[in-house]
């Protein structure tokens, strides 16, 4: 301070006696910065109520202001924003509510995330600062950067270039001294509502279009609109700019793509990178085929001079696979074949390769490759007779077809070979094929009544929703056609009447299904063909015409059950269904993840098993999801469909692309069922057959009783539980069948009319840890937390601040409260109360250690509808349950048998029942004991599909 502020030493020439400390409140009272990372005058000017304050007497300075209430909650620089810290690094957020090594975030930025290169503020990248430095050995940015702030750099939220073009009246002003640069300008200006800060924000535009945030922004709470939109805006994806709509440029599939990947930090960004013009990936990419097709050549003339220094080996003793590979000339995309084939599968291959009259390289194969059998023709026999002859030699029992425009990706063999051993019912398998410009040849392949053929998905991108599920098909495309040994040869292999090429694995995969076989398309095995590689699209157009005819003559019973060929039909025609089983559209607010709660665990249950059913379950969100496809597909079966792409605003189209297609259409929740109404009287021509299940889920009216009671509204202020019921219901009547999740729920609806209804709970398996009750000291929470208002955050609010005081009191001192459960955005757990005690941990992958390990599972929930698959969870692992009477009745489990109950209008019964049963094994153990058996009788897979097919087909 002395080196910062020579005069303070004659300021303070008297005060010997002063404590250092009480001198650096002084000097804040004289408008001094206390240290560089405390900006005095912004911190008084930023926050109206710390000046009153410090006028009426009750804090020195803002420095004395922040170090004893402000740090819980105020911004201690123009440069670092605590709840953009805390939002963005979930795991310091953690370590506040559940550590007490930190004061708040910026104690741990200053400590630490400086030097990890974290960043305080949207304004500050630490690495784009080092960009701009010539000494790079710098170890703490911030501080660097605070040291010397007349330094200007690149940053993505503020462009000063346009920001000196259009406010040159500023320059002026800097020269005095009072800021350090335009952008210490832009963030401590008092009049901040003058200056926005790029082209694509308008500070004026965006308050004035949401009048909410005039109150927040007078009292302090957001410095001007634009870090509201920083903070809150982007993710609601308000409005920044009259001309600037990011809710739909936040829909196309290319930002999503970028966002999933973190390639853009959020939605505003990527306008501002892409000017809201987004490119047309596909298309450009439809149009350089004939570039990609050179490239492709290029790498596999550098992979066949890698080749020729180092052999491919191929050797084996007992080989998982056999591959056929067919030859005439081509030999660098030959070598490239090869070698993606052998990095592809870590195990041994046998590699057939049949040389068919080939004069180029390809005569001195051998030379290139170890331990492959080389079978050699004089002349080109083509690929039909050349596989045939090779099949001779095959000592694997399954053999993959592969041409030499190939290129085989890595984890293919293994997912087909796994498949093969996984369902005895499996034929032939093929995958994705993906052309040299990254688009689709197919995914799958369809056979029309006329005989004639299409790539199902040819031209679409490799991650459309259509090309990444399995499914029963017509046939797949030889380029990479997987099969049994065995049946291929009982088959007698493909039919040399299709010579030279073309129609052979049509034939072969029609063959297949006759001999009683499914053909699969497997998305997991992928591949890139080099299209017409091995011959020209002229020459193959003619051996199309005449194979079709050949093929036509001899499966005509086959081709009389075949769909007409139309583009509309598409659909209709890209899956063989399976005897018995359904075509099922079901329809969530979002794609159900069971790490949501609130109902999606269940509906998740309910689309896997009738996956596991044999059913074709295709799940349309009815808002776009908002985590990565790939988050999904690792959720659900691979056989299910995930529309992870479209909304309830495409769903119109999305039956008219896909009219007649499904038997049943299930809606989960009553509120999505009045959402559907006007869709599907519009659309209800499109599926005249289709039956629809409302799937109510819970009952809101319930829910909603509950909480008007719980808040205190009188009686003659409350909308009466059957005028709600009634109004809830009204929607129902469009559906053929009602589904309630629970005997009282069915109840309701029956009592208003409802006949055709049946209940379908939750689906559990019993998996009792082994962990002892001595060794258990925990209590558990799960739940989701969407948002502020619902039952789950009310009820960890009255388990900290009312419950879990009085508890820790009379609890061994080694028992926690351990909360665990998924966020919604803009919910953080810094709202509830911290201790020592207390651990909050946010979503948790794999709970199944939390169950094993706690005491007792604790779910004092208030207000709720439906049952909550948590309680029904930890019964699954035998953790003994302490519920609410509420949650308690949904189950219909008997209290103090199967459940103990507390109390939520009286705490402290609520813990004497708590101290008298935590010491009480006995007890314990018989709850224990109870519910596995409820779980075995209830709950089972079993018994939850039997419910399901009796729901589908009665």
């Amino acid at each position: 301070m002395k080196k910062t502020y020579p005069e303070i030493e004659e300021i303070f020439k008297d005060q010997v006696d002063f404590d250092p400390e009480e001198v650096l409140l002084l000097a804040g009272k004289c408008g001094y910065q206390p240290n560089p990372y405390f900006d005095e005058s912004y911190y008084v000017q930023r926050y109206g109520d710390v000046r009153n304050a410090i006028n009426q007497g009750e804090f020195i300075s803002g420095f004395d202001h922040y170090r004893k209430i402000g740090y819980k909650d105020r911004d201690p620089h123009w440069l670092f924003c605590e709840e953009y810290y805390l939002k963005r690094y979930s795991d310091v957020a953690r370590a506040l509510v559940n550590e007490t090594v930190f004061s708040n975030g910026y104690d741990h930025y200053i400590q630490y995330g400086d030097q990890e290169f974290r960043s305080g503020s949207w304004f500050f990248d630490p690495l784009e600062y080092l960009k701009s430095l010539a000494d790079g050995d710098v170890k703490q940015p911030f501080y660097n950067y605070i040291q010397n702030p007349k330094r200007d750099f690149d940053n993505l939220y503020f462009d000063r270039n346009w920001y000196a073009k259009t406010y040159p009246e500023i320059f002026p002003r800097l020269k005095s001294g009072k800021w350090h640069s335009l952008l210490h300008q832009y963030l401590t200006e008092t009049d901040c509502k003058k200056y926005s800060p790029s082209r694509f924000f308008s500070e004026k535009f965006y308050v004035e279009s949401n009048p909410d945030l005039v109150e927040p922004i007078k009292s302090g709470r957001f410095f001007n609109g634009y870090q509201h939109f920083l903070l809150y805006g982007i993710q609601e994806r308000r409005r920044p700019h009259p001309d600037i709509d990011l809710e739909r440029f936040y829909h196309e599939p290319y930002i999503q793509k970028l966002l999933f990947n973190g390639r853009i930090p959020n939605v505003f960004v990527g306008w501002c990178q892409f000017d809201g013009k987004v490119p047309e990936v596909d298309e450009i990419l439809e149009n350089t085929e004939v570039k990609t097709k050179f490239a492709f050549e290029k790498k596999s003339t550098s992979l066949a001079i890698n080749a020729a220094r180092s052999k491919l080996d191929f050797s084996f003793q007992h080989p998982d696979i056999s591959v056929v590979v067919v030859l005439h000339n081509n030999f660098d995309m030959t070598l490239n074949a090869l070698t993606a084939l052998r990095a592809s599968y870590r195990h041994e291959i046998q590699l057939i390769i049949a040389d068919s009259g080939s004069d180029d390289e390809t005569c001195h194969i051998e030379h290139y490759v170890h331990g492959a059998t080389i079978l050699r023709f004089e002349g080109n026999v083509a690929f039909i007779r050349a596989c045939n002859a090779a099949v001779q030699q095959i000592r694997a029992p399954y053999v993959l077809f592969l041409n030499n425009d190939t290129e085989i990706l890595l984890g293919s063999i293994e997912a087909a070979i796994n498949r093969f051993r996984r369902d005895p019912e499996v034929g032939v398998i093929g995958g994705k094929l993906i052309r040299t410009n990254g688009l689709l040849q197919e995914a799958g392949a369809i056979i029309y009544r006329d005989g004639s053929v299409a790539g199902y998905m040819r031209g679409a991108s490799p991650d459309a929703p259509e090309a990444n599920f399995v499914r029963r098909v017509d046939f797949c495309s030889g380029a990479a056609l997987f099969t049994r040994t065995e049946l291929f040869r009982k088959i007698g292999g493909f039919d040399e009447d299709y010579i030279p090429a073309y129609y052979e694995e049509t034939d072969y995969c029609v063959n297949v299904w006759k001999s009683g076989y499914d053909v699969i398309y497997d998305p997991s095995i992928t591949a890139i063909h080099y299209e017409y590689g091995s011959s020209s699209a002229k020459n193959g157009t003619g051996y199309i015409n005449r194979n079709r005819i050949i093929f036509n003559s001899k499966h005509s019973d086959f081709l009389s059950k075949k769909i007409v060929k139309s583009k509309q039909n598409n659909n209709l025609a890209r899956s063989v269904r399976k005897q018995d089983s359904k075509r099922i559209l079901f329809i969530e607010d979002r794609i159900p993840l069971k790490s949501y709660g609130s109902g999606f665990s269940r509906s998740h249950d309910i689309i896997t098993t009738m996956s596991h059913m044999g059913h074709e379950v295709t799940v349309f969100p009815i808002f776009k999801p908002v985590v990565s496809a790939n988050r999904l597909y690792n959720a659900f079966p691979d056989s299910v469909e995930i529309i992870w792409d479209q909304d309830i605003n495409d769903l119109e189209d999305f039956f008219s692309l896909r009219a007649g297609l499904y038997d049943t259409i299930w809606i989960c929740r009553t509120q999505n069922v009045r959402r559907l109404v006007p869709i599907i009287e519009k659309i209800s021509h499109l599926m005249p057959l289709a039956e629809i299940v409302a799937d109510t889920e819970a009952v809101s009216a319930v829910r909603e009783e509950q909480y008007d009671r719980l808040v205190g509204i009188p009686d003659n202020q409350r909308s009466p539980l059957a005028k709600r019921l009634r109004s809830e219901f009204e929607c129902l009547l469009i559906a053929t069948k009602i589904v309630a999740v629970n005997d009282y729920d069915a109840s309701l609806l029956k009592k208003n009319g409802f006949t055709n209804v049946s209940i379908l709970g939750h689906v559990q398996t019993p998996k009792p840890s082994s962990k002892k009750w001595e060794e258990r000291f925990d209590f558990l929470f799960v739940g989701a937390i969407h948002d502020f208002n619902s039952p789950n955050y009310d009820s960890v609010l009255w388990l900290t601040t009312v419950l879990w005081p009085d508890l820790e009191s009379i609890l061994p001192e080694n028992s926690r409260l351990i909360i665990a459960g998924h966020l919604g955005p803009g919910v953080s757990f810094s709202a509830f109360p911290q201790g020592q005690r207390i651990i909050y941990l946010g979503e948790v992958d794999n709970l199944s250690v939390l169950y094993n390990e706690a005491r007792f599972f604790i779910a004092p929930t208030r207000y709720a509808a439906g049952i909550p698959y948590k309680l029904y969870e930890a019964a699954s692992h035998g953790l003994p349950i302490i519920a609410s009477e509420i949650l308690c009745n949904q189950t219909g489990w008997k209290v103090g048998k199967d459940v103990i109950k507390l109390k939520i209008d009286d705490a402290n019964e609520t813990c004497n029942i708590i101290s008298e049963i935590y010491n009480d094994k006995k007890i314990w153990q018989e709850i224990k004991k109870n519910e596995l058996e409820n779980i075995k009788n209830y709950n089972t897979k079993n018994l939850y599909s039997q419910i399901i097919k009796k729901i589908i087909f009665s």
